[in-house]
């Protein structure tokens, strides 16, 4: 008579756990891929608040705003907001294009912040910020933690206040990688209208007080939505980039760079070789910037390159791409996420899109539409992408026309 098997084999044990096993794995990357949708989608809200915010600006104040703005004057005494009636020594109140747009963010307690001249940005106190990324001496009430700025995707922690992941699009960098000017393209033209939307709304200036004799040497031209000439719906407002400054801060300036005792009070200040640098740095630490540079560089058989810049480009930095610095393989290596602007020269390369994303960023346009915008695009897309009038701009061939390569 045949005896009956009372329970498994260890062959038919083994089976049924490696069955759990996969079934587990697939669960865990279903849940972790749900995980990462939503973090995305939570990403493009965000992004989608700050292209109505940028447009309600430029309606209200005839143009976008800057990436670099003076916020006003306090003039010293009393916090109002202080328990103790902390006093705080006068100061300029040079902040970012995220302060303009907190109005149109559900912000306006912090802006206010920013904007009445009864309130300081800067403690003295113990509760002033104190890090490289968030910079020294700000009040906690002018770098406060916004959710909207925060992309819930971005594993870098730059800085315990005014934590921010997004940027703006500021057009041109004027220096090529080594530092040297381009010829034909100074800091000032750079900021043309036709090379990108966000630029320098502080006047730092080399005009004498006494004569008026000078130039101002950093504040851009306004633009506006009419000076879109290649399509609002190609045309970057805002994007990502994990290594932004925080919203509050202007460049790399401290707190102490904006006393009355270190920085003049007028608007049009005489040009001071400590902040200026500092204040220019907010160009790429706080926005994305496109460089004079094309894949054909080099080429036996060369596009005939821009005339009104008068030399030829050099070939696209590997940095300078949409998730520049990651070596691994995919976007989303490890490398790109632990580089850290240390000068100017890291605050110029890594100043391109990039997030933690799959293979791409998100990037909000002129239009207000939504793109998730791939890596591997070529790099003359992502020049037009940032040029408002590409074919009056200054990028190195300026006879390249978009078509549906931004789809891709």
């Amino acid at each position: 008579m045949k005896r009956q098997r009372l329970g498994f084999t260890l062959v038919e044990l083994l089976v049924v756990i490696s069955i759990i096993g996969v079934l587990l794995a697939l669960t865990t990357a279903a849940v972790q891929a749900a995980r990462e949708r939503a973090r995305q989608l939570q990403c493009s809200n965000n992004l989608r608040q700050f292209g109505l915010a940028g447009t309600l600006h430029e309606s209200s104040k005839g143009q976008f705003p800057g990436y670099v703005q003076d916020f006003g004057f306090f003039a010293g005494g009393v916090d109002p907001s202080s328990e103790v009636g902390a006093t705080v020594e006068s100061h300029r109140k040079i902040g970012t294009w995220g302060v303009a747009l907190l109005p149109y963010l559900e912000a306006l307690p912090t802006y206010e912040r920013w904007t009445e001249d009864r309130y300081p940005i800067l403690s003295d106190g113990s509760d002033a910020t104190n890090g490289a990324f968030e910079g020294n001496g700000f009040h906690p009430y002018a770098a406060a933690n916004l959710a909207i700025f925060q992309c819930p995707s971005n594993p870098v922690v730059s800085g315990s206040n005014g934590k921010n992941g997004y940027v703006s699009n500021n057009g041109m960098c004027h220096l090529r990688p080594d530092g040297s000017t381009i010829a034909g393209v100074s800091f000032l033209t750079s900021q043309s209208r036709t090379n990108g939307i966000g630029n320098s709304k502080y006047n730092i200036s080399s005009v004498r007080a006494s004569d008026g004799v000078g130039v101002s040497v950093s504040q851009g031209p306004r633009v506006r939505l009419d000076d879109i000439k290649d399509g609002a719906g190609n045309t970057i407002l805002y994007t990502e980039n994990v290594q932004a400054f925080p919203w509050h801060r202007a460049g790399l300036i401290n707190g102490s760079d904006l006393k009355s005792s270190t920085l003049p009070n007028s608007y049009d200040v005489p040009f001071d070789a400590n902040i200026t640098p500092k204040i220019e740095a907010a160009r790429y630490i706080h926005g994305v910037v496109w460089h004079y540079e094309d894949h054909a560089a080099g080429a036996a058989t060369t596009p005939t390159w821009n005339s009104s810049v008068g030399e030829a480009p050099i070939a696209v930095h590997s940095l300078h791409r949409i998730n520049g610095g990651g070596t691994g393989s995919g976007s989303t290596s490890q490398d790109m996420f632990v580089k850290v602007v240390s000068n100017m020269r890291d605050a110029r390369d890594l100043a391109r899109p990039s997030s933690a994303h799959n293979d791409g960023v998100n990037a909000v346009m002129a239009s207000g539409a939504i793109r998730y915008i791939m890596d591997s695009i070529d790099y003359r897309v992502y020049q037009a992408m940032l040029t408002p009038q590409g074919k009056q701009s200054d990028v190195p061939w300026n006879e390249f026309v978009v078509t549906d390569q931004v789809d891709r």
